[in-house]
């Protein structure tokens, strides 16, 4: 009866031990099913509906992550420069590009756990589209170094591998017609500290 009773437990304690740590890895590691990928940015236009996956839906509460409606907006991510390179804060990097349509987007560096990096006093480690300088066919160009450069800048000086989150507000992306001729900016590295 005892033997019964240790290896009930066993198995009952390995199995919870083991479902709780798959369930960490999951939400963790996975983003959900409904990726849209446009060269290496990452978006997920279905985060904020109502048919949201339920590993999308676990993520984003895992991680305090609240996710925009299809009506408000959409948010995408680069972990990786065009070259398919890890983006690293003690690199430099230009992205450059036209975005989508949208009424108002915003740009910011986040760490691997998506906190923001801190920038020295008067100095932006974020923008948005009205603070920039845009070119006349509307396409941008931000350096991301940590020296300042001409024109758009974003200070960047970190230790580790960083993200880019470029979050379009009262966009069309979401909608099928807004698809048809997506284009999303290049980031290129252009040098490393050593």
């Amino acid at each position: 009866m005892i033997r019964t009773i240790v290896t009930i437990a066993y198995v009952l304690s390995l199995a919870f031990a083991l479902g709780g740590m798959s369930a960490w890895a999951v939400t963790e590691r996975f983003a959900g099913f409904s990726a849209l990928s446009i060269g290496q940015w990452t978006g997920f236009p279905l985060a904020g509906s109502k048919d949201v996956d339920p590993y999308a839906r676990a993520h984003a509460a895992r991680n305090g992550g609240i996710a925009l409606g299809a009506a408000e907006g959409l948010a995408f991510s680069a972990a990786d420069d065009t070259d398919g390179t890890p983006l690293v804060g003690s690199c430099s990097y230009v992205m450059e590009g036209r975005l989508p349509s949208s009424r108002l987007w915003t740009l910011r560096i986040v760490d691997q756990a998506g906190r923001m990096l801190d920038a020295p006093l008067g100095v932006a480690s974020r923008t948005h589209s009205r603070a920039l300088l845009h070119d006349p066919d509307g396409s941008i160009r931000i350096a991301l170094s940590d020296t300042a450069e001409p024109g758009n800048w974003l200070h960047l000086d970190h230790p580790g591998p960083i993200r880019l989150i470029l979050t379009f507000y009262d966009t069309a992306i979401t909608t099928s017609t807004g698809l048809v001729d997506l284009t999303m900016p290049d980031v290129r590295r252009s040098g490393c500290r050593s």
